[in-house]
């Protein structure tokens, strides 16, 4: 016997009918069901779908149960969205019978790799029905004896507009003057305020003269050699932004977060780096640890987070999470070879890593963030001889790196192949700068290169 189904395409047990949904909210299922199946796909339906464009207004509704969830920084899943359903409205979730409704539904998905697909036809068939509105308004207006051709053509354009300005955004740059005046308003406030537009502090006052500190939307790429410093480099840098106030993301893929604050309880505290390693800290050291621990780390808004190894998805889904939760103004990533890449049918390697690269400077721009990425080097620099200094070519794997990134810096040692160099030294390579100079900064560090200065 055929079930009977309501408009709204649920049957008399309650339960959505896929037979009941014609092709626009067939969409809108699949497009609601693969929420449940991808866990990150939310990153990517965000700016492309909203409640008010589903035909089907239950799935609208849980659609925005979704939505909701989603933008307190969790990841959606039947139980939190189900929640959500009769937080937001409970009579109507209790006729629907939660988000159960579905469970019919739900298998009929089987791929979920055309999840954008889907999102895309329910944005498709959402302007044909508004294109139907105007059009028949249009008719309405047009079937009139004393209507004004000039008028009605006006209006015709006026809605045209509204809706291509709508799907495919109303920025179309802004003249030289317009920009002048942006550029001159955000000095003046600064001025205002007493501030610098220098970007957040390197922890190295002479770098960050040499390349204005680390600034928004900017990649930065930290190379070096395999034991040159990298690690302690970017903690140094991550432990002084977090210093001047703004929330810091580490992501690890190579060292825990337990190995990482073993390096940061020797940089803030009277701690020996070398002892806690090998022979474990003194009941003196302990008592240090606690205090580091209570009156540093505490105020500190520095967060490791120690994954394996990430897509770049999986990474824009962490970073914009940790936005949500006020947790990521600045980003670091060590490192990028290892991050999951899938090499494309005849791609190579240096072609995937530029991908990856390119993905990140795009990250950085879309979440309004700089990012700083470890990269090894290669061999290269070892065969041009004792305390050669490092070139671009040096970026192991990749000249794609080059390319996307705003800024390039090299942790240089001398004092690792030459005898004659002076020790506990090191020396800072900014050889690419998109927006400034570029130079040479030295350092200076104790022996486990726990601490790092001027």
């Amino acid at each position: 016997m055929t079930k009977v189904t309501g408009a709204d395409g649920v049957n008399p047990e309650g339960v959505l009918s896929w037979e009941g949904l014609n092709t626009a909210q067939r969409n809108e299922l699949l497009a609601v069901a693969v929420v449940f199946m991808k866990r990150f796909v939310m990153d990517e339906f965000r700016s492309v779908l909203r409640p008010e464009m589903f035909e089907n207004t239950n799935l609208g509704f849980v659609y925005g149960a979704i939505v909701a969830v989603y933008d307190r920084g969790v990841i959606p899943d039947l139980q939190t969205v189900d929640t959500e359903l009769f937080r937001m409205d409970e009579v109507l979730a209790t006729r629907l019978g939660g988000i159960a409704f579905l469970r019919e539904s739900l298998y009929m998905v089987r791929d979920v790799e055309n999840a954008l697909v889907y999102a895309r036809e329910v944005q498709r068939f959402y302007l044909l029905r508004r294109l139907r509105v105007v059009f028949e308004r249009l008719m309405l207006l047009a079937s009139h004896p004393d209507g004004d051709v000039d008028d009605l053509i006006g209006e015709a354009e006026r809605e045209l507009m509204v809706l291509r300005t709508e799907f495919a955004g109303d920025n179309n740059g802004c003249s030289v003057l317009e920009a002048g005046l942006a550029s001159l308003k955000h000095f003046r406030e600064l001025r205002a305020l007493g501030k610098s537009p220098m970007g957040y502090p390197s922890g190295l006052k002479e770098l960050d003269e040499l390349m204005g500190g680390i600034r928004c939307r900017e990649l930065v790429m930290l190379a070096g050699r395999p034991g040159y410093g990298k690690t302690a480099m970017a903690l140094n840098m991550a432990v002084a932004c977090a210093g001047s106030g703004a929330s810091v993301l580490f992501v690890s893929m190579e060292m825990s977060d337990t190995e990482l604050v073993n390096r940061l309880f020797p940089k803030l505290g009277d701690v020996s780096a070398d002892g806690l390693r090998i022979y474990g800290p003194t009941l003196k050291e302990l008592a240090e640890m606690e205090r580091v621990n209570s009156e540093v780390f505490a105020d500190l808004p520095l967060r490791l987070d120690f994954t394996p190894p990430l897509t770049l998805e999986q990474l824009r889904s962490k970073v914009f999470r940790a936005q949500k939760l006020g947790q990521c103004d600045v980003l670091f990533v060590d490192y990028i070879g290892l991050m999951r890449m899938e090499q494309q049918k005849m791609e190579t390697l240096d072609g995937a890593l530029g991908r990856v690269a390119n993905g990140l400077k795009g990250l950085s721009v879309q979440a309004g963030i700089p990012i700083v990425c470890l990269v090894q080097m290669n061999r290269k620099v070892e065969g041009r001889g004792a305390g050669a200094p490092p070139m671009l070519a040096d970026l192991r794997d990749s000249g794609n790196l080059e390319a996307a990134a705003d800024i390039v810096l090299f942790v240089h040692r001398p004092d690792k192949t030459s005898v004659a160099a002076e020790k506990r030294v090191g020396e800072l390579h900014l050889l690419k700068s998109r927006n400034g100079a570029t130079g040479e900064v030295q350092f200076r560090f104790n022996v486990s290169f726990s601490r790092i200065s001027s």
